[in-house]
């Protein structure tokens, strides 16, 4: 897999967070945010700064690990969900999106999380 430069959200003291790069200059997860209405928008930079500079979010309506084998984690602002995994240390990828619409979370997009992880380590 060919390695694209991830595209900043948010630097913090703590962390780093980038949405994943398919491509040079593309980012589907940036596209599906940038899509999103303005108060997701801002409820996810907010969640994003917070991470970033305090290195924790307590809140698990608003972050919380959603597959503990893998360690893929997800950033919640309003109904949508931000996958996301924490690589080297300070930097956290969020690899991919959706709406949430039913109670029980979405396999196929937790997988899709999944593969972005491995292909990461892989690099």
């Amino acid at each position: 897999m060919k390695s694209y430069r991830n595209f900043l959200v948010y630097k913090g003291d703590q962390h780093s967070i980038y949405f994943h790069a398919e491509a040079k200059s593309s980012s589907k997860v940036e596209e599906y945010y940038k899509q999103c209405d303005d108060i997701t928008r801002a409820s996810l930079l907010y969640l994003a700064k917070r991470m970033g500079d305090i290195g924790r979010i307590y809140d698990e309506t608003k972050f919380r690990i959603e597959d503990k084998k893998n360690k893929i984690y997800a950033f919640k602002p309003k109904k949508n969900r931000f996958f996301c995994f924490f690589f080297k240390d300070k930097e956290i990828i969020i690899t991919s999106a959706y709406r949430k619409r039913k109670q029980k979370l979405n396999s196929k997009e937790l997988n899709k999380a999944v593969t972005i992880k491995n292909q990461y380590l892989a690099k």
